[in-house]
C-alpha cells in the first residue's frame, strides 16, 4: 500500500471545527454577542462606580434605595378624596396604591430594602456572565460543541432557579419592610406568599433554553457520529 494512501487512512478526524468556518459559525451569534458584551461591560462599570464612588467622595455612587426607605403595597384602595390632574367623572371610583417611606430607617429596615432588589441584580449578573462565556467559547471553538451545549445548559439552569429563589427572597424582604412601616400589616407566610409573583416569563425562557440545549446535545452528537463514519 503507498505511504500516501497509509497517511489518509491514518488522519484523524478533527474535534473541532475546522478553523475556516469559524469566521462564519461566529456570525451565527450576532447580533446576541455584541449586545451581551456591551451589556456586560457596562455592567461591569456601573458596579465599580457604585462601589467606589461613595469611597472617593462623588455623587457617583450607586446608593441603595437612597436616604429614604420605601415599600409600596401591593393591595389597591379607593378614595373619594381625589385632588390630582385628572380628575374623575361623577361615579368613577379611583384606585390608590400607597407607598410607605421612612428617612430614619434602622438596620434591619436597611437590610430588608437591600434584599428587595439585590437578588435580581446578581441574578442578572450571573446570566451576563454565563452568557458572555458562552459567546467567548463559541467565537473561539466553534458553536456547534459540546461545551458550548453545556454552556447554554448551565446558563438556563442560573436563570431557571435564580429567577425562582431571587423572587422568593424579594418578596419576603418586601413582606418584611412593609411590617416594619405599617401598623395593622404583620409578616407571616401569608403575607409571603401574597407578596409573591411567579416570574412565569423567566421560567418559559429558562426551560426553552434548556430544551434547545438538550437539541443541540444531541445534534452535536450526531454530528459526530456522520463525521466518524466518513
Amino acid at each position: 500500500m503507498p505511504a500516501e494512501v497509509q497517511r489518509i487512512k491514518g488522519t484523524k478526524l478533527p474535534d473541532a471545527p475546522p478553523s475556516s468556518g469559524d469566521h462564519t459559525e461566529a456570525r451565527l451569534l450576532e447580533p446576541v454577542a455584541t449586545v451581551v458584551r456591551g451589556v456586560y461591560r457596562l455592567f461591569l462599570v456601573g458596579l465599580v462606580v457604585g462601589a467606589v464612588g461613595p469611597l472617593v467622595g462623588t455623587k457617583l455612587g450607586l446608593t441603595w434605595g437612597g436616604p429614604n426607605v420605601c415599600a409600596e403595597s401591593r393591595s389597591d384602595f379607593s378614595t373619594d378624596g381625589f385632588t390630582g390632574r385628572f380628575r374623575p367623572h361623577a361615579g368613577v371610583e379611583v384606585m390608590t396604591r400607597p407607598s410607605y417611606c421612612t428617612d430614619h430607617a434602622d438596620g434591619a429596615q436597611r437590610l430588608f430594602d437591600f434584599l428587595g432588589g439585590f437578588p435580581s441584580l446578581l441574578l442578572v449578573l450571573g446570566i451576563l456572565f454565563l452568557l458572555n462565556r458562552l459567546i467567548q467559547g463559541a467565537s473561539r471553538e466553534g458553536v456547534f460543541t459540546t461545551r458550548t451545549a453545556e454552556h447554554l445548559r448551565i446558563a438556563g439552569w442560573w436563570l431557571l432557579l435564580g429567577c425562582l429563589v431571587a423572587e422568593v427572597v424579594e418578596a419576603g424582604a418586601h413582606a418584611a419592610l412593609l411590617a416594619t412601616l405599617t401598623q395593622d400589616y404583620t409578616f407571616t407566610a401569608d403575607s409571603w406568599l401574597a407578596a409573591w409573583q411567579p416570574p412565569y416569563a423567566l421560567v418559559f425562557t429558562a426551560l426553552g433554553i434548556l430544551t434547545f440545549a438538550r437539541i443541540m446535545r444531541a445534534g452535536v452528537a450526531m454530528r459526530e457520529d456522520l463525521e466518524g463514519t466518513v
